[in-house]
């Protein structure tokens, strides 16, 4: 009896020894225990996920954002403030969230730079392009915070009453009385009224389309083409600039760029009123340059010195072969230089903004063509050499 209570109690011990262990390794056996595959494919599948979202925000972004904040997101210091390693990311995330998307005016300080200028409303955008764009930002430049969700831009658009994406902004500085009567019914009848710019476009009158017209011709043609397809500027086209809007395009003109735009607005070449009026022309269709064929060219030559009563030989000692034509476009006048003795042998008055200036091929006359089209020939054989038609 001795012996069978005995080998009970050590099979007893023996029992609650085994459990113990097995209690004891649990843990450790779990934490050694490898992710299950469905963790390790939902892990990869959120990864990707996004990694898409980011790609499609820098396509976003750069269409939207980038011409103020810089494709690099540094921004311009005292002009656009820098999204690269930005403290006023780090603030609330629904403020921060609802600044980009429907934009901010006034001032900021950022990094510790003080800014203050107009950041406009990006309501346009779809949730998911508004999604993307912020996580690609949240992402990039060193970065780091979480990525923004659709639902997530959906509900702070419910939250603001935001819903409505051609609702937008209103627009800085409209009075009530300017809103009430945008919403009046017409005073006069159909048939009394007239298109001069397009439905789809910002509002122009008359006066402010020929200003505008004028402006662009003087300003802004030469770098980006007479019907705005571009040049050594960027195409200005309405398929590009609506998407943009009014304030995008008053920020970019006011300011300029770093890319060779000018600033026009804060170096006082325009006032306040025509980059108004200017952001608004460019969302317009360009007007079409009046048709000019062969007759109309012909019929406008005008011969100053007619060909037999120019000289029959050079009436100066100077090189005709080493002559340099240079625009003085601001001006509007061609200096020619003597490349020998490196002086201005006279100055003309020529077309505006002179384009290009080429010799014949004789080499005694320069014909100059300008952006209104004028064409200038000039008698390099005259002392002083002078336009002869």
């Amino acid at each position: 009896m001795q012996a069978r209570a005995l080998v009970s109690i050590i099979l007893s011990c023996g029992y609650f020894l085994i459990a113990g262990c097995g209690e004891s390794a649990s843990p450790v056996a779990e934490a050694e225990r490898p992710a299950s595959d469905t963790q390790v494919h939902t892990a990869e599948v959120a990864a990707a996920g996004k990694d898409d979202l980011v790609a499609q925000g820098e396509s976003v972004y750069m269409a939207n954002c980038a011409a103020c904040h810089q494709p690099d997101g540094k921004g311009l210091k005292g002009a656009f403030p820098p999204l690269a390693e930005s403290d006023y990311l780090k603030g609330d995330r629904k403020q921060v969230l609802s600044v980009a998307m429907f934009g901010l005016s006034g001032p900021i300080t950022v990094n510790g730079v003080d800014y203050n200028g107009v950041m406009p409303s990006l309501g346009h955008l779809s949730n998911e392009q508004l999604a993307a764009a912020m996580t690609y930002v949240f992402s990039s430049w060193g970065n780091d915070f979480a990525a923004v969700s659709v639902a997530e831009v959906a509900a702070l658009r419910a939250e603001l009453g935001m819903e409505d994406r051609a609702a937008g902004e209103r627009h800085p500085g409209a009075t009530e009385g300017e809103m009430k009567y945008q919403g009046a019914p017409s005073a006069i009848s159909g048939d009394e009224t007239r298109q001069v710019t397009s439905a789809d476009g910002p509002v122009l009158s008359d006066a402010e389309f020929e200003v505008a017209t004028t402006v662009y011709f003087e300003r802004c043609a030469g770098c980006h083409g007479v019907l705005r397809k571009g040049a050594t500027g960027k195409a200005l086209t309405p398929d590009l600039t609506r998407e943009k809007g009014t304030e995008y395009l008053k920020a970019l003109i006011n300011y300029g760029s770093p890319a060779g735009m000018p600033n026009w607005g804060t170096s006082g070449e325009m006032s306040s009123e025509q980059i108004d009026i200017m952001a608004r022309f460019l969302q317009q269709e360009p007007p079409e340059p009046p048709e000019y064929g062969m007759p109309e060219i012909r019929g406008s030559w005008n011969v100053l010195v007619p060909a037999r009563d120019r000289p029959k030989t050079p009436q100066h000692k100077r090189d005709v072969g080493n002559f340099f034509a240079v625009t003085l476009r601001d001006s509007g006048e061609v200096a020619i230089i003597d490349g020998d003795s490196k002086e201005i042998f006279v100055r003309l008055k020529t077309g505006y903004a002179v384009h290009i200036s080429r010799p014949s091929a004789s080499g005694r006359y320069v014909y100059t063509i300008g952006r209104d089209a004028k064409v200038d020939m000039i008698d390099l054989w005259m002392n002083p050499p002078a336009r002869v038609a």
